[in-house]
């Protein structure tokens, strides 16, 4: 089982991307609160028309923003929002990851993200996946619209993400700590 499952495990709108790595053994998973993704230009580009932050955009800032880390294990790491995204400044809410879970408040969306290193066979994958909750069928009739504008955005964002770990990874030596398992 997935470490997103125990999270969000029922979704309303949910993107998946992946790619191979040029590795055999799971990397480090800190090393993914270090990766830069400002070092794409489409990125940066599409943060900047969001109003957001085009330096330092990493996982540990992604945190100070909002986030919450959820959950992490030697292969997985996952991070949650709630919030409204239609509103200014999002109205995000704090939780810890059980409040997390727990959060039903009406007209809000729960998302949960996740990093993901799995073998298959001899090969190594990075995944991230995004899965949206909506907390009440208004929310569901809000994101939908706003979901239907952003979706492709947030699929070129993640695949550029992908990228630029697949990089990362291929210019240093990130060590195993799960022994490839």
């Amino acid at each position: 089982m997935k470490l997103i499952d125990k999270y969000l495990p029922y979704w309303d709108f949910a993107k998946v991307n992946k790619i191979r790595l040029n590795h055999k053994d799971i990397p480090d998973l800190s090393m993914m609160t270090q990766v830069d993704f400002g070092k794409s230009r489409i990125f940066r580009a599409l943060f900047f028309l969001r109003g957001l932050p085009t330096k330092n955009i990493n996982i540990g800032n992604a945190l100070l923003a909002g986030f919450i880390l959820l959950e992490q294990n030697n292969k997985e790491i996952v991070l949650g929002l709630i919030a409204q995204p239609l509103k200014l400044k999002g109205n995000i809410r704090n939780a810890n990851p059980d409040g997390f879970i727990r959060f039903d408040e009406s007209d809000y969306i729960k998302a949960a993200w996740n990093f993901l290193f799995e073998k298959e066979q001899e090969d190594l994958y990075l995944t991230t996946e995004t899965r949206i909750h909506c907390t009440s069928s208004n929310a569901k009739k809000k994101f939908s619209i706003y979901w239907s504008i952003i979706g492709f955005f947030s699929g070129v964002i993640r695949n550029e993400m992908l990228k630029i770990i697949k990089n990362e990874l291929g210019k240093r030596n990130y060590v195993s700590r799960s022994g490839g398992q």
